[in-house]
């Protein structure tokens, strides 16, 4: 979120309020209209009867009859199976079909998108878009999430470490091979500890698997960070940077791990348990599978940015003298403690088991890996991120431009997604990429008279000039403390193809706080992307007391990419029912939503449209 978010005009017409940090005023369309015409000719998921997800007595339009649906699905079904002389032949009717207007359905949902009514050269449209259902069980993520799985990845509310023991790693991501160092301090010396490596994802609805675990270690007392008081307490390795905020951990190594070399990619937890049962944890991703069809990125940058661990984060200041109100330099060499327990995986959580229980075929990466490699994206059908990634650098702004340019989707399912740009710098040990800057205030930068391109503001600013949503489709509009979040509701655009068969209706909310903490709105800034289509209205009350509506939306790119932006942080919630971080109004309410789940799988297909695809039907809650 902002430092000071924003107050934003609603339903009654109030202009906005100038974020600090000198952000233009930006007023959110108060009332989303429905799309102009050349829209449907640019993404025409050709659905079946759409009766569950328009007004009800609407008319009807003209898609093709159940029978022919059935009909397309069984030829298909003919075609894997036939000689290769049926496989010619059911080529030719299957092109002669298309041509027709058909549609082939597949599973639950219908399995094509047409643009009959207007040719890919006319008018600079993209080429139609495909969908490619495949059975699940045939990826290796389906086949890693076979194995028996674990609850034991979590930590107990009542063993959970405050000043006992604390924890970091080297770095956020690391491949097969290679080595990662664990840093852990205990409150007192001597006291033994141990470690846990778990890999998340579905495992039959437990979570994760274990992959690893150490013998007792003896802990080193190499300092530690009260919370309740807000003070480093003996760390003498301690760097700190008074004056900005900078504060780094410096320990030395508790243990190496080597990473094995049958490690599949994934979200990996080490959780490092003392004698006295007190537990913390630190997440990294395991690289590989560069070519999968999706790849999906954590927010690591986001997480470092909410961290209090020393008494600093970008939004608290609790050190003695310096410019104050927030630190402007903030470390990945520190664990973590305070906003940034409550970022990242927190919200991705969701995503993450959806992902692997339905088997996609899925990459992980984190956000410094986006950083340093940004043309990965290139190796990918699509990219992924979920719940809460406000921090990006210039790299990474320009990498996901420059993927969606080259016909890669992108699938944004969350909310408050590249609100700040910010710099990488060395540690204080020359480690490239362990330093993240962000001064929110742009003339504070030093930047500012040199490279003002670079200038560690909201992307939005003039200064900078690229509003988050001339690539997402919506940006950040508000938040919410109490109530915490709101129900999803449709919009105007039921005839939309991605709300076939899904069971959403107009009028029905859904869930309870599935548009929190933090949304997204359309904005009338003259940047929103040419045929920006917008699925969800829901309306909002902002802490600000101001009222607005969040918004979902999609477009598809000239390159023929699908631009999906959720519009919530919260959106993951609607996928699957473990919570991180308890939302005490709504306590019996937290299950997955069926037809959210249906919309994600829709989109989920639309993203990845090539023919090697994975794209299996849901397994709903």
């Amino acid at each position: 979120m902002s430092e000071f978010p924003p107050a934003l005009g609603g339903s009654d017409g109030a202009p906005p309020l100038e974020p600090r940090g000198g952000a233009p005023e930006m007023e959110p369309a108060a009332m989303p209209a429905a799309p102009a015409a050349e829209t449907d000719t640019r993404l025409d998921l050709a659905a079946g009867n759409r009766q569950d997800a328009r007004r009800p007595n609407a008319t009807q339009g003209g898609p093709p009859s159940a029978g022919r649906l059935w009909l397309a699905w069984l030829r298909l079904r003919q075609r894997q199976q036939a000689t290769a002389a049926l496989l010619s032949a059911l080529v030719v009717l299957l092109v002669v079909s298309a041509l027709l207007g058909a549609v082939v359905g597949s599973g639950r949902f219908a399995a094509a998108l047409s643009s009959a009514a207007l040719s890919p050269a006319a008018a600079g449209s993209p080429p139609p878009l495909r969908l490619q259902p495949t059975p699940v069980g045939t990826t290796t993520i389906a086949q890693e999430n076979g194995y028996p799985g674990t609850t034991d990845w979590m930590v107990p509310p009542a063993q959970r470490s405050t000043t006992q023991i604390q924890a970091y790693l080297s770095a956020t991501s690391v491949r097969p091979g290679a080595v990662l160092s664990v840093f852990v301090s205990v409150q007192t010396a001597d006291t033994p500890f141990s470690i846990d490596v778990f890999r998340l994802g579905w495992y039959g609805g437990k979570g994760a698997r274990r992959l690893f675990s150490t013998a007792p270690l003896v802990g080193e007392a190499q300092g530690y960070y009260d919370p309740a008081r807000g003070k480093l307490v003996n760390c003498v390795s301690c760097y700190v940077d008074g004056r900005l905020g900078l504060i780094e951990a410096n320990w030395q190594s508790s243990y190496q791990l080597t990473i094995p070399s049958d490690w599949l990619t994934g979200v990996y937890l080490a959780k490092v348990t003392d004698a006295h049962g007190f537990q913390t944890w630190a997440t990294f991703d395991v690289l590989g599978h560069d070519h999968a069809t999706y790849v999906m990125v954590t927010s690591d940058t986001t997480v470092a940015a909410y961290n209090e661990w020393g008494g600093a984060s970008l939004y608290l200041w609790r050190l003695q003298g310096g410019l104050g109100g927030h630190a402007r330099k903030v470390s990945l060499d520190r664990p973590i403690a305070g906003w940034g327990d409550e970022q990242g995986l927190a919200y991705e959580l969701g995503g993450i088991r959806w992902l692997e229980r339905n088997g996609y075929d899925v990459a992980y990466i984190s956000s410094v890996d986006l950083h340093e490699h940004p043309e990965q994206l290139l190796n990918h059908r699509a990219y992924l991120v979920f719940g809460h990634d406000e921090y990006w650098s210039a790299a990474m702004r320009d990498g996901v431009e420059q993927a969606r340019d080259a016909g890669v989707g992108l699938g944004f399912f969350g909310g408050n997604i590249g609100y700040w740009q910010i710099r990488f710098e060395p540690d204080s040990h020359g480690e490239p990429n362990r330093t993240i800057v962000n001064y929110k205030e742009a003339y504070l930068d030093p930047l500012l008279a040199s490279d003002r391109a670079h200038v560690t503001t909201q992307w939005r600013d003039p200064i900078v000039g690229r509003p988050e949503n001339a690539l997402i489709g919506v940006m950040y509009a508000g938040f919410a403390t109490q109530p915490r979040g709101f129900a999803w509701r449709m919009g105007d655009d039921s005839a939309s193809p991605l709300l076939h068969a899904t069971g959403l209706m107009l009028g029905q909310a859904y869930g309870c706080d599935l548009v929190g903490y933090e949304w997204d709105s359309v904005y009338a800034n003259g940047r929103s992307p040419s045929g920006l289509r917008v699925l969800s209205t829901s309306p909002t009350l902002a802490k600000t007391g101001i009222r607005s509506l969040s918004n979902t939306t999609y477009y598809v790119a000239r390159s023929g990419a699908l631009v999906f932006a959720a519009g919530t942080i919260d959106w993951p919630y609607a996928l699957d029912d473990v919570r991180l971080v308890d939302n005490p109004e709504c306590v019996g309410r937290t299950q997955p939503v069926p037809e959210l789940q249906a919309l994600t799988a829709h989109v989920m297909a639309a993203l990845a449209p090539a023919p090697h695809a994975l794209t299996p039907t849901p397994r709903h809650a």
